[in-house]
């Protein structure tokens, strides 16, 4: 026998005989203390990541693309490439020389550079002029590249030809605006429209939404409303290929949905063709909102799920008729026949969904999967969603800072989290119905209870709300998606070649009927629990904090801890909005119920704070310029009427003021925020504060908010009339 080496050596053999060597006989041992338990645990948890650590490079492409979006100012390429080069050369240096941590702190260094990178890039890519004033009504002859439904109007999508009263070099890609009626044109179409057209605005208040910066990189130059219909022209179809095969697919995207809606049934059919096209246009407002309060909006966006559905159904059914062919069957594999199959099913697939965020990343997963397969290699699951979340970032990096990115990537990472630490029981006997429908209803708690909490600081920070009965609404809804909704929507998917789908997506919609039951009655019995807004340092830290647990692995996951107690420490302890000045001069204080508006400083008909939702009344005041009081949640708010002149683009000289519950009065004077991004205003342990907007200067998508058309004189009445 060969005698014992390494570290089974000193376990077995050597061991003993190195203790009676260390301890002498009246000697004192000493036990380590706290602080020797603790590096140990750390240096332990520092090894366990030997393998963890490329995952890494993600994530820090990711903090790169997000640092560039939010920066206040427009990065140069000598802020972007003048430190990354370096850093670049030296990690390649240093990595030669085989020096692993300073390797890795310089790849990290490196990544965040080129994350930025890809941001500036893409923001040169997709530059296209933007409307400076609002302009109309005008002529807009184009193509008809998208049309959305809602219950009170459609919105429509031209790629532009040409605007009235625009040069080429003024005029944008593509103009948005809602149209009243139906819409006698589909995608591909050329007409002439007349609309009233705005620059995509800006955030009215600190902390709304970026509408401008998504339009921007949507080459989305002007949005607006229509004033009449619009009519055909007999433009020939665009030369370019690609764009005829956009419109093709938006044509039968449109059809897809119109399709599934229809034969569905009114219930379920808004919902049933979100699943199937990712067209969201046919679900009403009171579905919609009722999905986002209990946490099953996500089944409306086309994700893993779907991915699944439509690629393994193909796969599994090329798989089992392909050595049913013996030509075939002895020249090519089936396994490998069945994964082409199912990459190529998947990208059809994929383009006609609309390419959403959530549908990318399920569909780089797939391809991954899929391609394993057809290689004949294994896949990993959490290093695919790594390479997913590396290329979304590199080709979209504009997707980091929105809602879609952050709480698909940090639910499917707690998802495989959770897979990692789940207990594997190797049982030799076979587990009876119930004990496998207990394991069943333990795992689905699990799964939902994971995804909440991983997505809960994220819609905190972009919605001010979280789905409290979310875990329970997804135990319910699990089974009616999995036994009755995946197999009807899988035999519509396979008659729908010969005609006979009607009857399965019409059990697909009444599957989804009950599934919005779920939803509305799970937003009945939910408590109503006032949170505290999640700002952006408290989500950085929870982001941080999810991130670390799911790419660590056993005692490294403990790391995660540190910043989620910062997460949950700045949540607790940071001011909270309690009432708003618009940038057109409009103030929005809290109430009870509902948000009360002030208009006696309105300089202009602005748009209203997203942020505060539509729960929004008129404060009952007598009259512009004449005394209030109100009571609100910030304190005795009162406008205080003023004799004196009003500055020029301020309609009143009276101020507000707000006294507080411990005596602390704040005086505001909302003209001051006309046209400045606004300002907020915070409580924090009883006193107030003004917080103004952090206003983004030289950014390519920053725009003024409006430039209003000056408004027209009416013509005098002549005496004989």
């Amino acid at each position: 026998m060969r005698p014992c080496a390494g570290a089974r050596a000193l376990k077995t053999t050597s061991a003993p005989s190195l203790a009676s060597a260390a301890t002498e006989p009246g000697a004192e041992t000493q036990k380590p203390g706290a602080l020797t338990h603790l590096g140990r645990f750390v240096s332990g948890a520092i090894n366990d990541q030997a393998l963890r650590w490329p995952l890494l490079a993600p994530l820090a492409l990711t903090v790169g693309a997000a640092l560039y979006m939010s920066a206040p100012f427009e990065p140069g390429w000598e802020w972007l490439l003048g430190p990354t080069l370096p850093v670049v050369a030296l990690w390649a240096l240093v990595r030669r020389r085989g020096v692993s941590g300073f390797a890795l702190l310089l790849a990290m260094l490196a990544a965040v550079g080129i994350g930025g990178i890809a941001g500036k890039i893409r923001s040169c890519v997709v530059a296209a002029p933007i409307l400076k004033e609002e302009m109309g009504p005008v002529r807009i002859e184009g193509i008809v590249a998208e049309i959305d439904a809602s219950e009170r109007s459609r919105r429509v999508r031209i790629d532009v030809r040409v605007i009235e009263r625009l040069s080429p070099e003024q005029t944008p890609e593509f103009v948005r605006f809602s149209y009243k009626g139906e819409m006698p044109f589909g995608p591909g179409r050329a007409v002439a429209c007349r609309a009233i057209l705005s620059p995509p605005p800006r955030p009215v208040v600190p902390g709304d939404y970026e509408f401008h910066r998504d339009a921007w990189f949507q080459q989305l130059g002007a949005v607006g409303f229509s004033t009449g219909g619009c009519e055909p022209l007999a433009t020939p179809p665009p030369a370019n290929a690609i764009d005829q095969f956009s419109y093709w697919l938006g044509a039968v995207r449109r059809a897809l949905a119109t399709h599934v809606n229809t034969e569905a049934g009114e219930g379920g059919g808004g919902m049933s063709a979100a699943m199937v096209s990712g067209d969201r246009s046919f679900i009403t407002p009171a579905d919609a909102e009722a999905l986002r309060m209990s946490g099953l909006a996500h089944l409306l966006s086309i994700s893993g799920v779907h991915m699944v559905l439509v690629g393994g159904m193909v796969f599994f059914l090329i798989r089992f008729l392909w050595p049913l062919i013996e030509p075939l069957a002895l020249r090519i594999p089936s396994v490998q026949a069945a994964a082409l199959g199912a990459i190529l099913t998947c990208t059809l697939y994929f383009a006609i969904s609309g390419m959403e965020v959530a549908t990318q990343r399920a569909f780089i997963i797939a391809l991954i999967g899929f391609g394993a397969k057809l290689f004949d290699r294994p896949a990993l699951s959490l290093r695919s969603l790594a390479v997913a979340l590396g290329a979304v970032v590199l080709f979209q990096p504009e997707a980091v800072v929105t809602p879609g990115f952050q709480m698909s990537f940090a639910a499917s990472g707690a998802l495989i989290a959770l897979y990692e630490i789940w207990p594997k029981m190797d049982r030799p006997d076979r587990p009876g119905l119930f004990s496998r429908m207990g394991g069943w209803i333990v795992a689905a708690a699990a799964t939902s209870l994971v995804a909440s909490l991983a997505t809960m600081p994220f819609a905190l920070h972009h919605f001010d709300r979280a789905a409290l009965f979310s875990v329970l609404a997804n135990i319910v809804s699990t089974p009616v998606i999995t036994l009755w909704t995946t197999p009807a929507a899988a035999m519509a998917a396979v008659a729908a070649p010969f005609g006979f789908d009607e009857p399965f997506l019409w059990l697909m919609g009444k599957s989804l009927e009950v599934v919005l039951f779920i939803a509305r009655y799970s937003v009945e019995i939910s408590p109503e629990f006032d949170l505290p807004r999640l700002g952006g340092g408290g989500m950085a830290f929870a982001a941080a904090a999810i991130a670390l647990f799911c790419v660590f692995t056993r005692r490294g996951r403990a790391f995660a801890s540190i910043p989620a107690i910062a997460a949950v420490a700045i949540w607790l302890t940071a001011p909270q909005a309690v009432g708003y000045v618009s940038d057109d001069g409009s103030v929005f204080l809290q109430d009870r119920d509902a948000w009360l508006e002030l208009t006696d400083w309105r300089a202009d008909n602005g748009l209203n704070p997203l942020i505060i939702g539509d729960q929004i009344s008129k404060a009952p005041c007598p009259g512009k310029g004449s005394a209030c009081w109100l009571n609100v949640i910030a304190g005795q708010a009162e406008i205080e009427p003023s004799a004196e002149i009003p500055p020029a683009d301020c309609p009143s000289s009276s101020t507000l003021s707000i006294q507080s519950e411990t005596g602390e009065r704040l005086v505001v004077h909302p003209c001051e925020a006309i046209g400045k991004g606004g300002a907020a205003i915070d409580i924090s342990d009883g006193g107030l504060d003004l917080r103004t907007a952090q206003m983004q200067n030289g950014r390519a998508w920053t725009q003024p908010l409006y430039t209003k058309l000056p408004k027209r004189a009416k013509p005098a009445k002549s005496k004989d009339q």
